[in-house]
């Protein structure tokens, strides 16, 4: 089941949205389609509620919480979102990229861009299945979703396995045998001590990386060029 929110404070855009979205799937998916006037809505039942969506169509200027404030908030908490954005503006696609949208909707244009961002979009979900890896600890063995792994690192000849619902899982393996079980090209290593999920990266520096939990992680020498080029050829796959 596919789930799509819109926002936007005009009623005619949503109307419009909702009319290509319907076209567009019709007789080939289903879909879940929810509908918000203003950003606060919106928030409320994705971070408040736990309720995210597959996809979510986001207009710009907007009253109160704009368009790039909630897309920040929301980018924060569901990296793997899907966001795009919906506006009349073209002047704001430039300062739209730190926000990592998946495309820009030009409303003068909607039919056509709408469509084939959908189109796009479809592609990278359906090849998103559920990989997980088992993890034993000192008290119980879990299965965990690798999507859901933040980053492990080394701590006293054992491995703490971050995850974005908060939990730690320590196991007694090194990070290089955690990375080859993972076996994933959205993890990179940072030294021989710490590998990361590129999706959960906020910034980045010469020596360092953030999380988007504020974790900030060293970089080594050794492997600050590859790091570098694997974030931005992440983001910029997602522009």
């Amino acid at each position: 089941m596919l789930k799509i929110d819109i926002c936007d404070d005009e009623q005619l855009w949503i109307d419009k949205a909702r009319e290509i979205i319907g076209e567009y799937f019709k007789g080939k998916h289903e879909v879940i389609l929810n509908f918000y006037t203003d950003s606060k809505s919106l928030i409320n039942k994705m971070l408040n509620k736990k309720e995210p969506a597959d996809i979510v169509i986001l207009d710009i200027d907007m009253p109160g919480i704009n368009g790039f404030e909630t897309a920040k908030l929301i980018k924060e908490t569901y990296p793997d979102i899907l966001l795009l954005f919906y506006t009349v503006h073209e002047q704001y696609v430039f300062e739209s990229f730190q926000f990592q949208p998946f495309r820009y909707i030009r409303k003068i244009n909607a039919q056509k861009e709408l469509e084939l961002a959908l189109s796009a979009a479809m592609q990278i979900l359906d090849k998103r299945v559920e990989k997980c890896i088992v993890l034993k600890t000192n008290d119980e063995i879990s299965k965990v979703d690798i999507n859901q792994i933040m980053y492990f690192e080394t701590e006293m000849r054992k491995c703490n396995v971050y995850t974005t619902d908060g939990k730690v899982y320590t196991v007694r393996k090194s990070v290089k045998e955690l990375f080859g079980e993972v076996d994933s090209p959205d993890f990179i290593m940072l030294h021989n001590g710490a590998a990361v999920n590129i999706k959960y990266i906020k910034d980045y520096s010469s020596y360092d990386i953030t999380m988007v939990n504020n974790t900030r992680l060293i970089v080594s020498r050794s492997h600050i060029k590859s790091v570098k080029k694997a974030i931005m050829d992440y983001w910029s796959d997602r522009l």
